[in-house]
């Protein structure tokens, strides 16, 4: 089984964008399958992004915004389905966490929960919000 290698998201002739909108249309996130909307996600004030190279293809990437200090937000993880259960999304979320500098990393979500779990973590409540709408 080959290895995946994490590293930084780079804007390197676009490649990163177009594979992680790639594999946000493979894995049904609609939002992020432009490439352009992609590179502004990573690249925004505050992001971290990493992404999951196997044999030289991006097979998962992770997002996160921190405030540098104390608090951070876990955005996006997502790995191809052909490659989970490798440990992918555990070492992409452990480096943008490490990314933001931060003391504490919340998230919202409706999946994963078993590698959630897995995390030193306490439970809380939360609400997605759409002000003005």
């Amino acid at each position: 089984m080959a290895t995946a290698d994490i590293r930084p998201y780079r804007d390197q002739d676009r490649r990163d964008a177009e594979a992680i909108a790639r594999l946000s249309t493979t894995v049904q996130w609609p939002s992020l399958t432009d490439a352009g909307v992609v590179h502004r996600v990573c690249t925004a004030p505050g992001a971290e992004a990493y992404v999951a190279d196997v044999d030289g293809e991006l097979v998962g990437w992770a997002q996160a915004l921190g405030d540098g200090v104390l608090q951070s937000h876990l955005g996006f993880v997502a790995v191809h389905p052909d490659h989970r259960g490798r440990g992918i999304a555990r070492l992409l979320v452990v480096a943008v966490f490490q990314a933001t500098g931060t003391l504490r990393m919340d998230l919202i979500t409706d999946s994963a929960s078993g590698l959630y779990e897995s995390f030193s973590h306490t439970r809380m409540q939360g609400f997605r919000i759409y002000p003005g709408a």
